[in-house]
């Protein structure tokens, strides 16, 4: 029953995630603060109150198994571990305030839902259900996003978590478009960035339910068929409407890299929905060029007003380059343990060389600089040593480009050096936590292993060395 209850909570975790339903308590005193100011809110979300329950009961469900001393002991082992020991050296060595406690919580928060839906993931059943519900929630959001650029502005939807977002609002994501400010998609999510990571964190998910239904495909209506094949292109245009160039960037990557690897299955099916359709074989090709370079001319002339990165009205580069000078001044002054988690913007005022308004500050655009600047240098490699572990430790290119989510999450491991929302905006926290527990339990065969290969390379070395002796 227990178990039972725990993935009921983790779909209702996937379901609510988007929805940005929450009560800030320090809303008196952020609300005058222009610009964007989530790194400053300390919020109470509708998906953390499924988080809570789902950490406790799943506490009290492995209460034989976490108390003991083999699992002590397994613990011990883990640098994952050490990072969570080093997180709390830095922040009792450093100005703590209730920010900072936030900010605690919220890391936590993440590391331990991490570790706790492994085991749940790893059953094929609720991972294909997981899945699902991602990708109808990235389609919600992405007909949200898309009536909102219709509109050049919000829905209504404050019941859901949406923003009130418009093109005269000051510390609204815009862009300049022939003299004329143009709002970039939001969903209901709090910057445009962090929907365009959601989005195609959900459509690497339905591309994981193509290949984990290659027979069940079949058997759906062809109305059912369409919609759920529609719902990609709905997804992707909510993409291309948030305007975030490396989202953009990277979906494509990825659609690009997916396509190669599943061509024989993408062209088996095409050639089956060509004949459903009756449409001629010598039509078939030509068809698919139009489809092709059709959505690509559509895409570029969508965002074409976003692909200068060097533009007179686009001052976002030269921001990010101000926020990374400031974050290595951080790492050179405060090595070891940075400056506390939570403290890389109320620093940076005393640090930057350049002078900006209070509405400017920021944290640094980079996750990995984010990291070493309020944990330290030490911290940053155990983060990433535990990736590795988790993830690359035994790793084969062909399991990554053949799985869509291992894909994103890679992806992701890219857009960090971007931005810094994984780390500071809690829905983004909890997608790169639910992307890695998802990419981790993709693991190779003892065959594939490289520890494998090393020691049949030692035997056959051995075997050598004994022949010439």
């Amino acid at each position: 029953m227990l178990k039972k209850i725990q993935v009921i909570l983790l779909y209702l975790i996937a379901f609510s995630l988007p929805f940005q339903l929450r009560h800030i308590f320090n809303f008196e005193n952020i609300k005058n603060i222009n610009g964007f100011r989530e790194h400053l809110a300390v919020s109470l979300y509708s998906f953390d109150i499924f988080i809570i329950i789902f950490l406790i009961i799943s506490l009290f469900s492995n209460r034989k198994k976490i108390f003991n001393q083999k699992t002590f002991q397994t613990i011990l082992k883990q640098p994952l571990f050490y990072f969570i020991l080093l997180v709390f050296t830095s922040f009792f060595a450093t100005n703590s305030s209730s920010t900072n406690w936030y900010n605690l919580s919220r890391l936590l928060e993440g590391i331990f839902l991490f570790i706790t839906s492994r085991d749940l993931l790893k059953q094929h059943t609720v991972r294909i259900y997981f899945q699902f519900i991602l990708f109808i929630g990235g389609a919600i959001q992405a007909i949200i996003a898309i009536l909102q650029f219709i509109y050049q502005r919000s829905l209504g939807l404050n019941w859901l978590g949406e923003n009130i977002i418009g093109a005269d609002i000051h510390g609204i994501a815009k862009f300049s478009f022939e003299g004329e400010k143009l709002i970039r998609a939001y969903g209901t999510f709090p910057h445009p960035n962090v929907l365009g990571i959601f989005l195609l964190f959900s459509l690497s998910a339905g591309l994981s339910l193509i290949l984990s239904k290659k027979i069940l495909m079949d058997k759906l209506r062809p109305l059912y068929r369409l919609i759920f094949l529609s719902e990609f292109l709905i997804i992707i245009i909510g993409i291309l409407l948030t305007y975030s160039r490396a989202i953009i960037a990277f979906t494509f990557l990825l659609l690009i890299i997916f396509a190669l690897a599943q061509k024989k299955f993408i062209s088996k099916r095409y050639k089956q929905y060509c004949n459903q359709l009756k449409i001629p074989f010598f039509l078939q090709t030509t068809l698919a060029i139009i489809l092709i370079f059709g959505g690509v001319f559509l895409a570029y002339n969508l965002i074409a007003p976003r692909l200068c990165i060097q533009c007179p009205n686009d001052s976002s580069m030269s921001f990010r380059k101000t926020y990374r000078q400031t974050a290595e001044l951080i790492i050179l002054k405060h090595p070891l343990l940075g400056v506390g988690l939570g403290n890389f913007v109320p620093v940076s005022k005393e640090v930057t060389v350049t002078k900006l308004s209070a509405w400017r500050l920021q944290p640094v655009h980079n996750l990995y600089l984010l990291i070493a600047s309020e944990l330290g240098l030490v911290s940053l490699f155990l983060f990433l040593l535990t990736i590795f572990l988790f993830v690359f430790r035994q790793f084969r290119w062909k399991i990554l480009i053949n799985s869509p989510l291992n894909l994103f999450f890679l992806i992701s491991l890219l857009i960090a050096f971007f931005d810094h929302y994984f780390w500071t905006i809690p829905q983004g926290q909890i997608i790169f936590w639910l992307a890695f527990a998802l990419a981790s339990i993709q693991k190779t065969t003892k065959v594939d292993s490289p520890k494998y290969h090393f020691k049949l390379i030692l035997q056959n070395l051995r075997k050598i060395f004994k022949e010439l002796s």
